[in-house]
C-alpha cells in the first residue's frame, strides 16, 4: 500500500509499503500485527520466522507483518559504505549515508512508522490490533499504544525498549554486565573467579595502561595477531546478547588475562564473535534505515551543537559522571555505537513528533532475557511498572529476542494471547558451556600429574589441560562449528570422530592422533618440552602409553570431549539473527 513519505506535504514523494497477511484463521478472526526490531530488520520475513515457532498465532488471529518504510521492500534504503561497517558505527560512512538520503532522512522515525501502522490497520479493516514487537518492535507497539489507545486489544513484548528512554549512554547496560557474568559463568565461576564483573573493571584498568597483544589460531591452524582493547571486550559482550554461551567463557579468559598476562583465550572468543558482525544483506537489514535514528535517539549533545564540539560536548557530559558509572568499563567505551555513527550527522532541529502520556490499561506481556544488555531486565521492569496489569515473565539463560530462545517463554505467550494465567519466571535456558580451568601459560610451571614425576608427569598434565581446552572449545561457548585452532598452535575437527593436528595448548608440547571407533583417542605427543611418545586414553579419561620411552599410566581430570560439545544449540547458535538491536 502506497503512503506519503511526509504526511504534513512539504516534502514530496511516496512510499509503497510491503505489507503481508497470513490469513489461516477464520475472516471473524482478531488481527495481530508483527513488529519487526532494529531498526532496519525486514518486518516481512522476521514474522515468517516468528510463526514458524507461534504457529498457534496464525490459528488464532489473521496476522499482519509489514517491512517499515525504507527496509525490505518498502522503499529500501541504501548507504553502501555503511552496509559495509558490520558494527554500524562508521562515522564517515554515517555522514556519507545522511547526505545520500538527503531531506528524507527526517520521515523514518518512530512516529512516521506509527502512522504507517494506523494507516494498514484502516486498510485491513480491523477494528483494533494484538501488537506483536520485538526489541526496536517494543518502542512502535508502545507508541502506537499512546498514539492509538483505543485501537489496541493486548501488546506483547519481547526485549523491551523504553520510548521515554533519555540516558545517551545506555548506562543500563552497563549495569548489568556484571550480574550477566556471574549468573552465566559455568558451575557458579568455582576456582575461577569470586566476582567476574571486578575482575572485567581490573582487567579493564590494566588494558587502558597497556593493551596487551597475544594469538588465536584459525581451524587451518593459521596463527592472527591481536590486542586486547576495552572496546573489543565491550562489544563481546554485547555481541553475546545472541549467544549468551559466548558470555559464558568470558570470566575465565579474564583471569587468564589478568593472572598470566594471556590474551588467547580473550581473542579466541573475539574472533568467534565475529559471526555477529558481518555485514547484513540489505534486503534483511537497512543499514540506511538503522542510521536514521541519529533523527530521534538520545544523544549526548544538546540539538544545535556544531559539529566540531559533539564529541568534546559528549566526552565532557560522561566525564562528568561519578565514578564507576560505566563499571566494569570506562567513559571511553560509552563513545561507541550511536555516538560515534551520529558525530557527523546533521542536525535534525526539532525533536520528532513523540507522543506522551499514559500507556492504555490493556493486557501486556513483557518477556525479559535475563542476560539481555541491548534491552536489560531494568528497563523492560520499568516499563512494566508504568502499565496497569502489565505481566512480565523473565528468562534466565536468556539474551535479546526471548521468544527464539525459549520453549517456556512461547507457551507462555500463547496462553496469554488466550486469556490464561501465566508464570512470571521460565526456567534457565543453559549454555552447555563446561566448567574448565584457566588454560597454563609454562611447561615449568605445571605439577606434575598424579603418581608420575619430572618432564613425563608434567606431559601428562598437559595433555590434561588440552583435553580441558577441547571440551570448552567444542561446546556453545566459541560456536565455531566443530573445526577450529588449538589455543597456541594446530587444529582439530570433530566429524564422525575427533582428529587433532597438533594442538597447542601448553607451550612446548604438541599433540597430534585421532578418535578410533572404540572411543579411544590414540594421541602422539611432541614438542621441545614435552616427554615425545604415545598415548591412549580411553572414554572415561584413563591414560596408558609410553613416554619418553617409559611405559606411564594415570587417570585424568578430563575426559574425551563427547559429540554433545556441538550439539544443537550450538549449531543453533551458528545462526544470528537477521535483525540487529
Amino acid at each position: 500500500m502506497r503512503v506519503p513519505l511526509d504526511r504534513s506535504g512539504a516534502l514530496a514523494g511516496k512510499i509503497d509499503l510491503h505489507v503481508a497477511r497470513v490469513a489461516v484463521a477464520s475472516r471473524s478472526s482478531p488481527t495481530l500485527m508483527y513488529l519487526s526490531g532494529g531498526p532496519g530488520g525486514a518486518g516481512v520475513y522476521e514474522m515468517l520466522d516468528v510463526l514458524l515457532e507461534l504457529p498457534q498465532l496464525a490459528r488464532k488471529y489473521t496476522v499482519i507483518g509489514f517491512d517499515q518504510r525504507g527496509t525490505g521492500a518498502s522503499g529500501l534504503l541504501r548507504c553502501r559504505a555503511l552496509e559495509r561497517d558490520g558494527r554500524l558505527r562508521s562515522t564517515p560512512a554515517a555522514e556519507r549515508c545522511a547526505r545520500h538520503l538527503g531531506a528524507r532522512r527526517a520521515f523514518y522515525t518512530t512516529p512516521d512508522t506509527v502512522a504507517d501502522m494506523e494507516a494498514i490497520r484502516k486498510a485491513v479493516g480491523a477494528r483494533t490490533l494484538t501488537l506483536l514487537g520485538i526489541s526496536y518492535g517494543t518502542e512502535l507497539g508502545l507508541a502506537y499504544a499512546r498514539a492509538y489507545p483505543g485501537r489496541v486489544d493486548r501488546l506483547v513484548l519481547d526485549s523491551v525498549v523504553d520510548p521515554d528512554e533519555s540516558d545517551p549512554f545506555g548506562l543500563a547496560g552497563f549495569r548489568a554486565m556484571g550480574p550477566s557474568l556471574a549468573s552465566l559463568c559455568p558451575a557458579g565461576c568455582r576456582g575461577v573467579s569470586a566476582d567476574p564483573g571486578a575482575d572485567l573493571t581490573a582487567l579493564t584498568a590494566k588494558l587502558r595502561a597497556t593493551p596487551l597483544r597475544g594469538s588465536w589460531y584459525d581451524a587451518r591452524g593459521r596463527r592472527h595477531s591481536g590486542t586486547l582493547r576495552p572496546i573489543a571486550i565491550a562489544d563481546l559482550l554485547y555481541d553475546a546478547d545472541y549467544n549468551p554461551a559466548l558470555r559464558a567463557g568470558v570470566p575465565l579468559a579474564v583471569r587468564a588475562a589478568l593472572d598470566n598476562d594471556d590474551a588467547a583465550p580473550m581473542l579466541r572468543l573475539l574472533a568467534a564473535a565475529d559471526a555477529y558482525t558481518l555485514p547484513s544483506n540489505p534486503r534483511d537489514f537497512s543499514a540506511g534505515r538503522y542510521a536514521a535514528v541519529c533523527e530521534e535517539t538520545p544523544l549526548p549533545w544538546p540539538r544545535g551543537t556544531s559539529l566540531a564540539d559533539r564529541f568534546a560536548v559528549a566526552r565532557d557530559r560522561a566525564l562528568a559522571l561519578p565514578a564507576g558509572t560505566f563499571a566494569p568499563f570506562d567513559a571511553a567505551v560509552a563513545y561507541a555505537d550511536e555516538i560515534d555513527l551520529c558525530l557527523r550527522w546533521p542536525d535534525p532541529g526539532q525533536p520528532p513528533r513523540a507522543v506522551g502520556g499514559a500507556y492504555p490499561a490493556v493486557p501486556t506481556l513483557l518477556l525479559q532475557g535475563q542476560e539481555d544488555l541491548r534491552t536489560p531486565p531494568e528497563v523492560s521492569a520499568h516499563v512494566a511498572s508504568l502499565i496497569a496489569g502489565a505481566r512480565r515473565l523473565s528468562v534466565p539463560g536468556v539474551g535479546h529476542a526471548v521468544v527464539g530462545s525459549s520453549g517456556c517463554s512461547r507457551r507462555q505467550l500463547v496462553r496469554f494471547v488466550a486469556g490464561g494465567e501465566i508464570r512470571s519466571r521460565c526456567p534457565r535456558v543453559p549454555t552447555d558451556v563446561p566448567a574448565t580451568g584457566v588454560p597454563p601459560t609454562s611447561f615449568a610451571t605445571l605439577a606434575p600429574a598424579a603418581g608420575l614425576q619430572g618432564r613425563i608427569g608434567r606431559t601428562v598434565t598437559a595433555v590434561d589441560a588440552t583435553l580441558d581446552f577441547l571440551d570448552f572449545a567444542l561446546s556453545p561457548a566459541l560456536n565455531v562449528g566443530p573445526d577450529g585452532g588449538g589455543l597456541r598452535g594446530g587444529s582439530y575437527r570433530y566429524g564422525e570422530r575427533l582428529s587433532l593436528r597438533g594442538v597447542v595448548v601448553v607451550p612446548g608440547v604438541r599433540i597430534s592422533g585421532s578418535e578410533r571407533s572404540s572411543g579411544v583417542l590414540a594421541l602422539r605427543v611432541a614438542g621441545g618440552d614435552a616427554a615425545g611418545g604415545t598415548l591412549r586414553i580411553t572414554p572415561r579419561g584413563r591414560l596408558s602409553g609410553r613416554l619418553s620411552g617409559r611405559p606411564v599410566s594415570a587417570q585424568l581430570a578430563n575426559r574425551p570431549p563427547q559429540p554433545l560439545g556441538f550439539s544443537a544449540s550450538a549449531a543453533a547458535a551458528l545462526s544470528p539473527p537477521a535483525a540487529r538491536p
